[in-house]
């Protein structure tokens, strides 16, 4: 699969970030002379010298590239050529001096690595990960982001997780090539064997909301565990209820009552594969709230509610703690009847 690797490269040092016309396609091997270039080099140890906004402003002269593939003419979503289905790309930023020598041994001992280094201003490991599951090019960003718990365990980065930027699992996000006298690659690497989890879009967008249709794809779910059915139900209908109670809020109640959306989202721990889905039924029902999108973006409702959100603690919920402990009893209680028989 590395030999199918392929990526657009980007370079305009007068736009920097903002250059969207691709200058080649390149393989992992001319990537590999890019990031050893006497070019990558200078600016970076320029970089290293540098004041904060000096910094940004060099950072802009380094190439980049589209590691998810190709683009042409520019770079857009709808105009990707190639996808690289097989490949994980990962920027952790914000790291200590220690952190960032510990997160690149721990990926470089990964069979799995490609390709492994410091990023342009010494905070942070970019790595590209080679995997034997295939990532859904369409929905590219929200898979991953659903997954970031389970990779992070599969590479052993679970202390690090919170240091994952999701904005580089956009394909069209930028990749900033810089100088590490340390490159680590491994053209001969094996997948990571792992399975995502699989991310399916939300059944509704709109604000007319039918509850029997998600009722009945609940129902209609195959799910590898019991346990899984019975939790994702629960979800369901908590969420259902937070939903109506929004659609009856009155006017001086409403931005008061965004907070609770922590309700789901401090148990949101049980079953991390439902994060997106719920945020983006809960955060459609908040801005239903004020009667249209514009409405609700001019009162900050995706702002409060990302920060309602994200700021929730988490919590034991004694309703999920008892299904779990039902099925893994009534589980036991089968296999020891199944053994009884034999």
């Amino acid at each position: 699969m590395v030999s199918n690797f392929e990526c657009s490269l980007f370079y305009d040092k007068s736009k920097g970030i903002f250059t969207t016309k691709p200058c080649e396609e390149i393989d992992i091997h001319r990537l590999i002379e890019i990031y050893k270039s006497p070019l990558v080099q200078n600016i970076t140890e320029q970089i290293k010298t540098a004041d904060e906004q000096g910094k940004k402003v060099l950072k802009k002269q380094l190439p980049f590239i589209t590691p998810y593939g190709t683009f042409k003419p520019t770079r857009a979503n709808v105009n990707m050529q190639r996808f690289n289905s097989f490949l994980l790309c990962l920027d952790i930023d914000g790291l200590k001096e220690n952190e960032v020598e510990l997160v690149k041994t721990i990926l470089i001992q990964q069979q799995s690595t490609l390709l492994c280094c410091v990023s342009p201003r010494g905070k942070g490991i970019k790595a590209l990960i080679l995997i034997n599951d295939k990532i859904p090019q369409e929905n590219c960003y929200n898979a991953l982001k659903l997954n970031i718990n389970h990779i992070s365990e599969h590479l052993g980065l679970t202390k690090f997780t919170n240091k994952i930027d999701f904005a580089q699992f956009k394909p069209t996000q930028p990749w900033f090539i810089s100088y590490d006298e340390n490159l680590y690659y491994n053209v001969r690497c094996l997948p990571l064997h792992i399975k995502l989890i699989e991310y399916i879009q939300p059944i509704f967008e709109s604000h007319n909301i039918d509850f029997d249709a998600i009722e009945q794809k609940m129902k209609s779910t195959n799910f590898s565990e019991p346990i899984n059915y019975r939790i994702e139900q629960y979800f369901f209908g908590a969420t259902k209820g937070l939903v109506k109670f929004f659609a009856l809020c009155i006017d001086g109640n409403r931005h008061a009552n965004i907070i609770k959306v922590q309700l789901v989202a401090s148990w949101i721990h049980y079953a991390p594969q439902l994060e997106i889905k719920i945020k983006e039924i809960l955060l459609n029902a908040c801005c239903s709230m004020y009667g249209s999108q514009k409405e609700a973006e001019l009162n900050n409702v995706p702002k409060s509610f990302e920060q309602a959100w994200s700021k929730a603690p988490i919590k034991r919920n004694d309703t999920i703690e008892q299904i779990i402990n039902d099925i893994k009893y009534l589980a036991k209680i089968n296999i020891m009847h199944q053994s009884k028989n034999r």
